[in-house]
């Protein structure tokens, strides 16, 4: 009996051990104040359903667009938390919606539906499996060439939001919802087998929250998504790559160095130490929205203060505020809830703490590091680091590029002022991604 390869991978990798995660196929828009007053309802409470997703739960159910939702499961309906609260609904369970309808109350109900899954493309097909990690199960998502054979792998390392990749690539349209889905749709549409793995309590994964996880337990997530892509039968072990975007730039390094690979690649990242780094953010980005020079300089003065403080000599926020009171508002600004950039200090600390020039060095890999020209994000000084480094280590292995028109997301932007101005609204552009498939062809080819 012959099984074709792209079944037997599929057969060998998925682990049906991680639950499915529910969807309710619903948008919601919160109720006006007058409206919710109208049907006695209390602040906040109540959600306006739109139109539900074909298939969906919500649909299922018979949830019409402009039904009044007051309770799902009994809990009141608020915008609140809902979303964290779906994800503990397994799929399959019994799902019931109170909604206002012309005036009067009504129960509907349905199964919970799963979260759909990508279905694939006409060139590969797609298999959910899952690992183990230092922080619990996380959700991994691969992709594999229908054409038989073995074939060259494409490991992705996202950047630093808890984004979900667990969506259609070859819908993707690369906006916030499915950031980088277009370059991995053009990656896995090329003949190679591509992995992307989910986040602490996102999607399917366990664990979190992710705001509180740290750099290194986070960098083992990919440390066992690379072990169970090296372990897939199906890939050309001799030519595999790493793509880290933004924060994945500082991850990737250190898994090239524990996993022999042909190539890692990386886009708006920071090659630098995180505080040499953070330093430029401070006093560029303010340039870049039009802040003054002498305002600037100001900031980068007293922010570069309490950063040094928090990141260098590791000292609390509220003993930072103590110690030095004027800079308490400054400090509350930057660390809304005790968070910089949604994470917690250990995070911050451990990155800082990471030489990455030691792993950038030591990997013996050959490395693409490219920045967008509009990208405001990051800057020349790391990208051009990271190739010095990787060519004084290897001569040769280290190109530097710049990105016509493309800022820290993949859009088309012609300038770092307009894509600020108009940040996460662009158009994908598939310019990147054209450069990295190039290189990847012509370092096989060597």
């Amino acid at each position: 009996m012959v099984i074709a390869a792209s079944a037997l991978i599929a057969h060998l990798i998925v682990q049906p051990d991680l639950p499915r995660r529910g969807s309710l196929g619903l948008g919601f828009t919160p109720l006006a104040p007058e409206i919710a007053k109208e049907h006695k309802l209390g602040e906040g409470e109540g959600l306006l359903a739109a139109k539900p997703v074909p298939g969906g739960t919500g649909e299922l159910a018979g949830v019409r667009e402009g039904d009044i939702v007051i309770s799902i499961n009994g809990r009141t309906a608020k915008a609140q938390g809902l979303s964290a609260w779906v994800r503990t609904l397994p799929s399959g369970g019994k799902t019931r919606f109170s909604v206002i309808r012309d005036g009067k109350k009504v129960e509907l109900t349905a199964k919970l539906v799963e979260r759909p899954r990508d279905p694939g493309g006409d060139n590969y097909t797609v298999s959910y499996s899952s690992v183990n990690t230092a922080a619990g199960r996380m959700r991994t998502i691969i992709t594999t060439p229908k054409k038989p054979g073995k074939h060259p792998a494409f490991m992705f390392i996202q950047g630093l939001s808890p984004l979900s990749y667990d969506f259609n690539l070859a819908t993707s349209k690369g906006d916030v919802a499915t950031i980088d889905g277009p370059l991995l749709h053009e990656i896995a549409n090329s003949n190679y087998v591509t992995m992307r793995v989910e986040k602490p309590g996102v999607g399917d994964s366990e664990g979190g929250p992710y705001e509180t996880l740290d750099f290194m337990t986070e960098a083992d997530i990919y440390r066992q998504a690379m072990k169970q892509l090296v372990a897939n039968p199906g890939i050309d072990k001799g030519n595999l790559f790493i793509f880290g975007h933004s924060m994945g730039g500082s991850f990737g390094p250190m898994m090239a160095c524990e996993f022999p690979v042909k190539g890692i690649a990386t886009y708006g990242t920071a090659g630098r130490t995180w505080f040499e780094y953070l330093i430029d953010v401070i006093r560029y980005q303010g340039l870049v929205a039009g802040d003054s020079f002498e305002n600037a300089d100001d900031s980068v003065r007293q922010v570069s203060h309490i950063m040094a403080l928090a990141i260098l000599e590791k000292k609390e926020l509220a003993e930072i505020k103590k110690l030095h009171p004027e800079l308490a508002p400054l400090v509350d600004a930057y660390f809304p809830g005790g968070l910089f950039n949604g994470k917690a200090l250990p995070f911050w600390r451990q990155l800082n703490d990471t030489n990455f020039a030691k792993f950038w060095a030591k990997c013996g890999s050959h490395v693409l590091a490219a920045r967008g020209v509009s990208d405001f994000v990051t800057y020349d000084a790391d990208h051009k680091l990271i190739a010095d480094i990787a060519n004084r280590a290897k001569p040769g292995s280290g190109k530097f590029v710049m990105v016509p028109s493309s800022d820290h997301l993949f859009h088309r932007f012609a300038t770092e002022k307009e894509s600020m101005q108009n940040f996460s609204k662009g158009t994908f552009t598939l310019e990147f991604t054209t450069m990295l498939k190039a290189w990847m062809a012509e370092v096989m080819a060597r």
